[in-house]
């Protein structure tokens, strides 16, 4: 046996050391190129068509059932308009505008509640909601108060919605319930906390987002500029006419939270420093995510969308954090995002301050049409084949030598 494969490789070393090099060169290429295509290709800047179009979109809500929005646009010249583009028919209901009511620069957000309600605000003591073509005036008149609401949440039960609303009362903010048409008087305590954005967690627990500036140098940053520092707050209010109540207060070291996204039963908060994710159990465990914005997409993946410039991406879902390497810096300085089927969508400006969308396709990250993938499964077919077509010339020629 020995002696047959001495004159084998005598016979053929030629071609033998001739299709190894072969190999050996195909090898070296295909790590080389799987490795040059390990960055994220599943994001593009848009050539917009929609209603948008040349408009910076300062505030944007997509329709989950059928990929229809409603946004808050600016445009030089043109001023500020609030609309809904219909995707399905290709309509535009229009809801502010300069020509007819010029109201759409006093939108304070614009937000969607759990029933697909579009909820935003323009004038005190009042909401006002979207749904399909109707809209619908909440007024919560009070006789000898009056208050801004700058955000609102809502939590669904079986036998009821409760809403709870973050409001300005002059040059303070606060927490109010809903009941009925009703709003209860205004949380009596702040701890010193500027409030932006407010969330439910569950049935009657509620979490702020805020801004602490403590009294000058008390924090040990200088005392003629005393830094904000981030602030989660965990509010009780059962749905009743009793005031809301702030429950603990919880402060992180710097930058600034943002903005909420659900992750599943997870609730994450965007931060630009840190971010955060809260627990059912109310667990708040902090991720290294500096983002301006943090969205979800339709099958529960959050998105940590990072400044302009940003050479990464990250995202969570059921508990793994990822950290993905862009193929090329964040083009965009974001001012909202938003899911669309399978695409997240996030709008801002470039680094000119020209209004752009940049688009994620969530679907082609480690999927078969992305370049690490394809070029992974290339070489594990072409390999094969040649392995294959070495071993049986090797037999045959075994063979043809006995």
């Amino acid at each position: 046996m020995a002696g047959r494969w001495r004159r084998l490789l005598e016979e053929e070393s030629e071609h033998q050391w001739l299709t190894l090099g072969l190999f050996a060169l195909f090898v070296l290429f295909g790590a080389f190129a799987i490795d040059a295509t390990e960055h994220f290709v599943g994001d593009r800047i848009t050539n917009v068509t929609a209603q948008h179009q040349g408009g910076l979109v300062l505030d944007i809500e997509y329709h989950e059932n059928n990929g229809s929005y409603t946004s808050l646009v600016f445009a030089p010249g043109a001023g500020y308009h609030l609309f809904t583009e219909h995707v399905d028919d290709g309509t535009v209901s229009e809801v502010y505008s300069p020509e007819r009511i010029d109201l759409a620069d006093e939108v304070n957000f614009l937000k969607t509640m759990p029933d697909g309600e579009i909820l935003f605000s323009v004038q005190p003591n009042q909401l006002i909601g979207l749904q399909g073509n109707t809209m619908v005036t909440y007024d919560y008149g009070l006789e000898d108060e009056s208050f801004t609401t700058l955000d609102v949440a809502e939590f669904e039960n079986d036998k009821a919605t409760h809403r709870l609303m973050l409001t300005q009362e002059g040059s303070t903010n606060s927490f109010r319930g809903v009941v009925g048409m009703s709003p209860t008087a205004p949380m009596s305590m702040s701890s010193g906390v500027q409030w932006h954005h407010v969330e439910a967690h569950s049935e009657g627990v509620w979490v702020g987002l805020g801004t602490h500036i403590s009294t000058s140098g008390a924090d040990g940053s200088s005392p003629a500029t005393p830094e904000p520092r981030p602030v989660l707050g965990w509010i009780v209010w059962d749905g009743s006419d009793a005031t809301p109540v702030l429950r603990n207060v919880e402060m992180f070291s710097s930058g600034m939270f943002h903005s909420f996204a659900a992750a599943g039963s997870d609730l994450i908060v965007g931060g630009t420093v840190e971010s955060l994710v809260i627990s059912p159990n109310e667990k708040v465990q902090t991720l290294n995510a500096p983002s301006t914005m943090v969205v979800s997409d339709l099958d529960g993946t959050v998105w940590f969308v990072g400044a302009l410039g940003s050479t990464t991406i990250s995202t969570y879902n059921d508990g793994v954090f990822e950290v993905h390497q862009l193929s090329r810096s964040i083009p965009v300085d974001a001012s909202d995002a938003g899911a669309q089927q399978e695409f997240i969508h996030v709008h801002g400006t470039d680094a000119n301050g020209q209004p752009i969308q940049w688009s994620i396709d969530t679907t082609a990250d480690g999927s078969i049409e992305s370049g690490r993938g394809f070029l992974n499964l290339l070489f594990l077919i072409g390999g094969g084949v040649l392995l294959a077509m070495m071993a049986m010339y090797a037999v045959e020629q075994l063979r043809n030598t006995t």
